[in-house]
Order: C-alpha cells, then structure tokens, then sequence
C-alpha cells in the first residue's frame, strides 16, 4: 500500500469520526450478512439492513452508516485489509460508536465477524438484532 493510499483512508476515516462527533447520541452501528448468500442475495440482505437501520433510528438511535465514504473507497483497487486498518478500525476505536447491533445470520459473513471482532477490541457494546423487530416497522 502506498503511503498516498495510506492517507487516503486514514482522512476518510478522520472526516467519518468528525461527521459522528456531531450526530445525537446514542450512535449504533448496524452489521450483518450482505454477500454470505452470493449475488442473488446481496440485495436482500442490502434490504434488511435498511430496514433494521429504519428500524433503530424509530427507537431513537442514531445510525451510523458510512455509505458516503463507501463511495469513495469502492473502485480504487484496495486491498480489504487495508481498509479495515486504516478505514474501519479508527473510526470503531473512536470512542464515538456507542453500540453496535448485528442481525441474525452474521456469523455466516466474514465481513461480519471481523466487524463484530473490531467492535469487541474496541469495547464497543454488542447487541443481537432481535428477529422480532422486523414486523415492528411496515
């Protein structure tokens, strides 16, 4: 990885931690499958985590998505590590996330178990998304 690329994701990182710093607590991080299911379930999975975000933010959550960023990272050719490194880890060990909710299923993405790996580094509180809440929002 060049230092360029390096710099790159940690000021992403650092923009992401400002934007948090300035949303209402609590903050919450939604995880969960997204390609465990292979591409015909990607956009399934896609939905359920909206919802489960509609779903918090209607209990008073803040969420926290980083779909803006997300934009910026997708295309360039980084490696998935170094991203977790220098994107994901830093704002995780923010202090800024209060807690993190991931849907059933998780354990089936490794996406998921790592974040769910990070968040327990971090100290962050790790809450089950319970199954139930989906019929709560229609």
């Amino acid at each position: 990885m060049s230092d360029s690329e390096r710099e790159f994701l940690c000021a992403l990182a650092q923009r992401e931690i400002d934007k948090i710093k300035q949303l209402p607590r609590p903050v919450v991080r939604v995880c969960g499958p997204l390609t465990c299911d292979g591409p015909e379930g990607y956009a399934r999975n896609a939905e359920r985590l909206t919802h489960a975000e509609e779903i918090l933010v209607s209990r008073g959550a803040t969420v926290w998505s980083f779909v803006d960023s997300e934009k910026e990272i997708v295309g360039k050719g980084f490696d998935h590590d170094n991203i977790v490194t220098y994107f994901h880890k830093p704002v995780l060990e923010s202090g800024r996330i209060d807690a993190a909710y991931f849907l059933p299923r998780w354990e089936l993405s490794s996406g998921a178990r790592r974040e769910r790996a990070l968040c327990q580094e971090a100290g962050i509180t790790i809450l089950e998304f319970p199954e139930a809440w989906f019929s709560s929002l229609n």
